[in-house]
Formats: structure tokens, sequence, C-alpha cells
């Protein structure tokens, strides 16, 4: 879960990087790259309280 953790945060920061310096994008085009960092986004803050609460749980037993 931390690996892929790991592997999502770059991969959405890659794509962060690409709508902030690719040129010549349509709007739907754009619309779509932040669709999906958006929602990368969200899925990071899932799986960063995943780990949290699996770390939490190891710790009680």
């Amino acid at each position: 879960m931390e690996q892929e953790y790991i592997e999502l945060t770059g991969r959405s920061e890659k794509l962060y990087k690409g709508i902030k310096t690719l040129e010549g994008l349509t709007a739907d085009e754009l619309g779509l790259m932040y669709a999906q960092y958006y929602s990368m986004k969200n899925y990071e803050e899932v799986l960063s309280r995943r780990i949290s609460l699996a770390k939490e749980l190891a710790k009680g037993e």
C-alpha cells in the first residue's frame, strides 16, 4: 500500500507538471487532465489515511 502511494504521488506530480508546461492543449484535453489529477489526489488522500490506520492497528496489537 505504501509503495502504491509513492508511485501514485510521483505520477500525479508528473501529470500536474505536464498540465502546467504543455502548450496547445484544447479545453477538453485540459479538463480531462485536471479531472484525472484531482482523482489521483483524492485517491492519495484515501491511501494515506489507510496507511495511517494500518499503522495504528499494528501498534495496538
